[in-house]
């Protein structure tokens, strides 16, 4: 039996999922199953009786252009159906608000060796090839808006004049979490 597996068995969080020591998902070997009406199991969540995400929040703190592309994907994905997205960049990312950000924008280091490979993929799929033509579609859904966190804009040198058109400004981090995140519906950290 591997370690993960002997850890989750000792530390469940949730059937079939555990977390290892670095936070990082891992499967175990007990499955969810289904209860006798083929319906979810006891204690497991009915999707369909989950209300809707009318509000989204999201704090990006990564400016690697791979790292980006989940919390972009959930903020596509949620503005074009109507929901109401925000997003807060902090520390780094910040930087992306702007012309230079975006410029400088490049893959974790670690995975800098695959980025050919995720990009014929990303326009083999149809998508943003670049982190400033995916906040340019976030701003055609009428429904994302890009906040750049005041103390990391004040740190990074970021002035609202440095910002790209498809940003909302600079706002008070604990604005953001009392006006935004504390009512939205789900709140996202990356």
């Amino acid at each position: 039996m591997s370690s993960a597996t002997l850890q989750a068995l000792q530390h469940p969080v949730q059937p079939g999922i555990c977390f290892d020591t670095e936070a990082t998902m891992l499967q175990t070997e007990e499955a969810p199953t289904a209860g006798p009406d083929g319906g979810p199991d006891a204690g497991q969540a009915d999707p369909s009786e989950a209300p809707p995400i009318r509000r989204l929040a999201i704090v990006v703190r990564d400016d690697a252009f791979d790292r980006l592309l989940t919390p972009l994907t959930f903020a596509w994905e949620m503005g074009r159906k109507g929901v109401e997205v925000d997003i807060l960049f902090v520390l780094w990312s910040v930087r992306l608000l702007t012309h230079e950000g975006v410029l400088e924008c490049r893959m974790d280091p670690r995975y800098a060796h695959r980025e050919d490979w995720l990009k014929q993929r990303l326009q083999r799929d149809g998508d943003p090839l670049d982190i400033h033509a995916f906040f340019k579609l976030l701003a055609s859904t009428g429904h994302v808006r890009l906040h750049g966190c005041r103390l990391a804009a004040m740190t990074f040198d970021v002035a609202e004049d440095d910002l790209l058109p498809e940003s909302a400004g600079i706002m008070d981090p604990g604005v953001f979490l009392q006006t935004i995140a504390a009512r939205a519906d789900h709140c996202q950290y990356f």
